[in-house]
C-alpha cells in the first residue's frame, strides 16, 4: 500500500520499539494507526461489533445500582407554631403603623415592613449541647 509521506518523530519509534519490542516498521505502523492514517481493519471489525452490541454504552454506563431516593418527610413543630403565631399577634397589636404583617411560614418565618423598611423574624429551635 502506498501513503503519503509522514514525518514520524524518532523518538516517538524509539519509545514504541523499547516498549513494545516490535520492529521500526512495526512501530511505524502503530504511529500511523494511532494517528487514525490508516486504519487497522481488526480494530474497525470490533468496533463495529462492540457498538451493534451496545457492548460499550453498557461498560460505560456500569455505575452500579442507585438507591430510590426518600422524599423527606418535615415533622411538624406545634410549639414553634404557638411562638410564630403570638409574635405575629403581638407585633400587628403593638405597632398600628406597622404595614403588611405576614406569616410567611407557619413555624419559621414572619416579614413585616416598618418605617419603610423590610424585616424579617427567623424562629430557629437549636439542639440540646453535647457535654
Amino acid at each position: 500500500m502506498k501513503y503519503k509521506e509522514y514525518n514520524i518523530p524518532d523518538k516517538e519509534i524509539d519509545a514504541l520499539v523499547d516498549s513494545l519490542d516490535i520492529s521500526i516498521a512495526e512501530a511505524c505502523e502503530v504511529w500511523l494507526s494511532d494517528h487514525d492514517i490508516i486504519k487497522n481493519e481488526t480494530i474497525e471489525e470490533l468496533t463495529d461489533l462492540a457498538t451493534k452490541n451496545r457492548i460499550t454504552a453498557t461498560i460505560h454506563s456500569a455505575k452500579g445500582e442507585k438507591k430510590e431516593r426518600k422524599l423527606r418527610e418535615k415533622k411538624e413543630n406545634p410549639l414553634k407554631k404557638e411562638i410564630i403565631k403570638a409574635i405575629y399577634e403581638n407585633l400587628a397589636h403593638l405597632y398600628e403603623g406597622m404595614a403588611e404583617v405576614k406569616i410567611t411560614n407557619d413555624e419559621k418565618y414572619i416579614d413585616f415592613n416598618f418605617d419603610n423598611r423590610e424585616f424579617t423574624i427567623n424562629l430557629v429551635e437549636h439542639r440540646k449541647k453535647k457535654k
